[in-house]
């Protein structure tokens, strides 16, 4: 498993953080996972992951749309897809899209907390993949 892709989960929820991790870990990814954005950026810093799933809110309301968009302005870093996986517009009523929100919201992904196993595998697959 040298050359397996590396997925970064930044999550302050542990038990979808757990469980998203044996579900990649099973398909052959190395998993980090970071608790909130401030530990996230510190293991990007370690060793840069070949993708990001990212949640919203966490600390603040608005975490996870912040550090991505910060990310996507980094040179150096803007070349890692992210996915975002949310519940925020179950929670605020708020509605985000790539397509309409593009501006501010230039994640590769958004799906919907909870996401089916196979949409999940199929989707990073997707992101690990493009060319």
């Amino acid at each position: 498993m040298a050359d397996s892709k590396r997925i970064l989960i930044i999550d302050d929820d542990q038990d979808y953080v757990d469980a998203l991790k044996v579900i990649l870990e099973s398909n052959g990814y190395q998993v980090g996972h970071a608790y909130n954005v401030t530990d996230g950026h510190k293991a990007i810093e370690t060793k840069k992951p070949d993708l990001i799933i990212l949640d919203v809110m966490m600390e603040k309301y608005t975490d996870g749309f912040d550090f991505c968009y910060r990310l996507k302005h980094d040179d150096k870093l803007k070349t890692i897809p992210v996915m975002i996986v949310t519940a925020v517009t179950d929670k605020t009523g708020f509605k985000f899209s790539p397509e309409t929100d593009g501006e501010y919201l230039e994640a590769d992904d958004y799906v919907k907390k909870p996401i089916p196993v196979a949409e999940l595998l199929s989707r990073v697959d997707r992101l690990l993949n493009k060319v």
